[in-house]
């Protein structure tokens, strides 16, 4: 009797670990494709219908077009859909992709401000918005985004100055900023950057 009761137990206890874990997962890849969902709903021309033929919650996310995945986690990792001549804005749901690392949007037309709630992608290696349209000034909190190793925010609308906090990102090997509106002088932090600066 002694044996079934601890028997009894010890299922009751891994089953509940084993629904726990379930859960957490299934809840953190519903939460990465609710916050691609909203980039799709942000996006308000997609010439090749791109989004609209591959992005659909009757697929895994793992699965859509420009999507990356980690290989024991399948947790977006990367978001690559450049050049396909989508029109929109960034929506702040990106800022829940917890593992991302790599952001390319680059040839496209996404106008608009960078919503502050990327700064939680402290995964973050690589931003590539390259020609695009966004526009104000280019947020300090890239600052402290500190694993970023590629910045390329270049022909886009930023104006003002460069902001000192991206003298925090000690990983940097490349910032690309021309063919923005920039204006004053460039600090000095940016001629430690160990590979390219561009401005």
């Amino acid at each position: 009797m002694a044996n079934t009761f601890l028997d009894l137990t010890l299922l009751i206890i891994i089953f509940h670990f084993f629904l726990t874990t379930l859960s957490k997962n299934l809840t953190t890849i519903l939460t990465d494709q609710f916050a691609l969902l909203a980039l799709k709903d942000h996006v308000i021309q997609d010439p090749g219908n791109v989004l609209a033929t591959n992005w659909s919650s009757s697929t895994p996310v793992c699965n859509w077009f420009g999507v990356s995945c980690g290989s024991n986690h399948r947790k977006v990792t990367a978001l690559n859909l450049t050049g396909l001549g989508f029109v929109g804005t960034l929506p702040p749901h990106l800022g829940n992709l917890s593992f991302l690392s790599l952001l390319s949007i680059k040839d496209n037309s996404f106008h608009g401000r960078l919503p502050v709630q990327l700064s939680n992608l402290h995964r973050m290696k690589h931003i590539d918005l390259g020609n695009n349209s966004f526009s104000g000034e280019i947020p300090s909190w890239l600052g402290s985004l500190t694993q970023l190793q590629v910045l390329r925010l270049y022909y886009n609308n930023f104006n003002g100055v460069i902001p000192f906090s991206l003298g925090y990102l000690q990983k940097l090997e490349e910032l690309s900023l021309y063919g923005n509106k920039l204006s004053g002088s460039i600090p000095s932090f940016v001629f430690n950057i160990s590979s390219q600066f561009y401005t």
